[in-house]
C-alpha cells in the first residue's frame, strides 16, 4: 500500500505527534509498504526509509495572535496551498493526519478526486470552531488513548478506537551506562539523576521536580529539549539555588536518546495539563528505567503503580511538590527498587506498547481485517458507565 503520513510539523518540531508519524511510518515501511511523509520544509528526515517530501508553509507563530488555534489553523491552511495538489495527485492508498486542522485539507481533497482512505489519529484534542463540519472526510477514527478516544467521540459523535503508540525495542533497550551525559555536564558517575525528555512548554510541571530537588541533596536532574518555557526554567533554578543540579541537555536527536536514557537513574514526567500518551515514558520503560508521571490522561495506561511484581513506577498527584519530592527521594535511596522497577518497565513495553504491533493493527484495520473500534468497544462504554474520565486540566497557551 502507498501510505502518507500528513503532517507539516513532522521535521521541525521533536515530539510524541512528530515520533509517531516517523516510527510508526518506519515500521509500516518495513512490512513491506510504501510510506511517505509529508512535512513543511523545515527540518530533515529522521529515516532513510520513509519518503519524505516537503512543502513551503507559514509558521504558527508568524501569524497574529487570535489564539493558538487560529494559528496553528492557518499554518496548516499555508501548508494546504502548496501540499494539496500533491496529496490528491500522488495515488495514495491511505492518509493519516494528526490533528483536526487538517480535516479541512482532506475534505477539500476529496472533492478535488482524492479516493485514499483517510484516518484521523488523534493524540490530543485541538478541537475549533467549524471541525465538525469537515469531519465527515474521516473514515477511519482511532486515538493513542482511551482517554482521548473518549473525548474525540464525544467531540465528533464517532466511535474512536485505540491503537496506542509503541517504541523501537531494539533502539531503545537497557545498556552499560555511557557517561557521555554525564561527563559533558559535570554529573558524577555515582550522582542519582532524574532525565525528563520533550517540549519546555508550561503543561509539561518541569518547575514541580525542579522545586522537589530543594529536599533532595545531591540529586540531579537533566532536561532534554527546547521551547518557550527554558529562561522561565532557569531563573526558577537560580532561584531556588538548584542551578548546579539542573542541567539544560537542548533538543537532543532521537537516535541519541538510548544514551541520554542509560546515564540516568530514573525517568520523570510531572505533566500538569493534558496528556494523552506520553512516548517518552515508554521509550524510558523500555530503556529499563523507573519512571514517575502525573496521574492523569493517557499515562494511566502507560504506568503500572500497582505494588507488586509488575509495578514499573508511580503515578503523582499533578503539581503536588511534597508528593513528588517523597517518590523522588524513595526511588534516591533504594537502587534494588529502582532496578525491579526498571525490569517491569522493560517487560511492559516490549509485551505493550511496540512499533511493530503498532503498524501491523494499522496495517488491519485499512486492508479491513480488524476494527479498532468494535475491538475497543467495550473498554469505552465500561469507562464512559463508569464516568473515570478525569476532569479537565486547566486549559493554557502554548507552543506545540
Amino acid at each position: 500500500m502507498k501510505i502518507c503520513f500528513y503532517n507539516v510539523t513532522a521535521t521541525y518540531i521533536q515530539g510524541g505527534l512528530e515520533t509517531y508519524c516517523w516510527e510508526a511510518g518506519r515500521a509500516l515501511a518495513r512490512r513491506g509498504h510504501e510510506v511517505t511523509i509529508v512535512a513543511g520544509n523545515d527540518g530533515d528526515a529522521r529515516h532513510d526509509d520513509v519518503r519524505l517530501v516537503q512543502f513551503s508553509f507559514i509558521h504558527e507563530k508568524s501569524w497574529p495572535d487570535f489564539g493558538t488555534r487560529f494559528r496553528r489553523l492557518m499554518e496548516r491552511l499555508s501548508f494546504a496551498r502548496h501540499s494539496l495538489g500533491h496529496l490528491v495527485a500522488e495515488g495514495y492508498d491511505a492518509v493519516i493526519v494528526n490533528k483536526p486542522f487538517d480535516f479541512p485539507i482532506l475534505w477539500r481533497a476529496r472533492g478535488m478526486g482524492l479516493k485514499a482512505q483517510t484516518v484521523f489519529r488523534s493524540g490530543g484534542k485541538d478541537f475549533y470552531a467549524g471541525d465538525r463540519y469537515f469531519a465527515g472526510a474521516i473514515d477511519h477514527w482511532v486515538s493513542t488513548s482511551r482517554y482521548n478516544a473518549l473525548q474525540v467521540q464525544k467531540r465528533y459523535g464517532r466511535k474512536v478506537g485505540v491503537i496506542h503508540n509503541g517504541v523501537d525495542i531494539d533502539e531503545f533497550h537497557p545498556m552499560p551506562r555511557s557517561m557521555e551525559f554525564r561527563k559533558r555536564l559535570g554529573i558524577g558517575a555515582d550522582d542519582f539523576t532524574l532525565v525528563s525528555i520533550g517540549r519546555l512548554v508550561g503543561l509539561k510541571g518541569l518547575r514541580v521536580v525542579i522545586e522537589a530537588l530543594q529536599g533532595i541533596p545531591g540529586a540531579h536532574f537533566i532536561i532534554a529539549g527546547d521551547g518557550p518555557e527554558h529562561e522561565r526554567l532557569v531563573q526558577q533554578t537560580q532561584q531556588l539555588s538548584v542551578a548546579d543540579r539542573v542541567h539544560f541537555a537542548g533538543r537532543v536527536a532521537h537516535d541519541v536518546l538510548p544514551v541520554l536514557l542509560a546515564d540516568a537513574d530514573a525517568f520523570v514526567q510531572p505533566s500538569i495539563g493534558e496528556e494523552s500518551f506520553g512516548i517518552s515514558l515508554v521509550e524510558a520503560m523500555a530503556c529499563g528505567l523507573p519512571v514517575l508521571a502525573s496521574r492523569l490522561g493517557g499515562m494511566l495506561e502507560i504506568v503500572d503503580d500497582r505494588p507488586g511484581d509488575n509495578q514499573t513506577g508511580e503515578l503523582l498527584p499533578p503539581g503536588d511538590v511534597a508528593a513528588w519530592t517523597a517518590a523522588i527521594q524513595k526511588l534516591a535511596t533504594d537502587a534494588a527498587h529502582r532496578r525491579r522497577l526498571g525490569d517491569a518497565g522493560r517487560q511492559r513495553a516490549d509485551q505493550h506498547f511496540t512499533w511493530a504491533a503498532n503498524a501491523l493493527k494499522l496495517e488491519r484495520m485499512l486492508t479491513g481485517q480488524w476494527s479498532p473500534v468494535q475491538d475497543d468497544l467495550d473498554a469505552l462504554d465500561a469507562l464512559e458507565a463508569a464516568d473515570d474520565v478525569q476532569p479537565e486540566p486547566t486549559q493554557q497557551t502554548v507552543s506545540k
